[in-house]
């Protein structure tokens, strides 16, 4: 089975994940971040229809909340995240395919189930929107 790997925006979403967390002073990076991460990606990148970084963050917010402690620690991908990962890797190589892009993060985490229905609600948008305005 041939390596599966990341693009370059699909490492730029990781660490914009990082990123949402180390601006909240969250130390875990959930899904939600992921998803926020990746989204931002490809707005910056040009994609139409989606949330803008400042909907981005509210809804990462909203969702997940921030700390006035200022974060001491290493940011760390919690549980659900890395499960929302490992099920986007499992379709990219199910489809013969080694690459994950920040398009594929987006929809992988999305069709995870791991994203909380409060992202979506701030984003004023459902799943299915959302996954709709990714392949269109």
């Amino acid at each position: 089975m041939a390596e599966i790997g990341l693009t370059a925006d699909g490492e730029r979403a990781l660490a914009e994940a990082q990123a949402y967390c180390q601006r909240t002073n969250v130390a875990i990076v959930a899904p939600e971040h992921l998803l926020a991460g990746a989204l931002r990606v490809l707005g910056d990148g040009g994609a139409d229809g989606l949330p803008a970084t400042d909907e981005l963050d509210a809804a990462v917010l909203a969702s997940q909340g921030s700390s006035e402690d200022r974060l001491d620690a290493n940011v760390m991908f919690g549980s659900a995240a890395r499960e929302a990962i490992n099920f986007t890797a499992a379709g990219v190589g199910r489809a013969g395919a080694t690459e994950i892009t920040a398009a594929l993060i987006a929809a992988g985490t999305i069709a995870s189930g791991e994203v909380g229905p409060m992202f979506y609600g701030a984003l004023g948008l459902t799943k299915e929107e959302l996954l709709r305005r990714l392949a269109g």
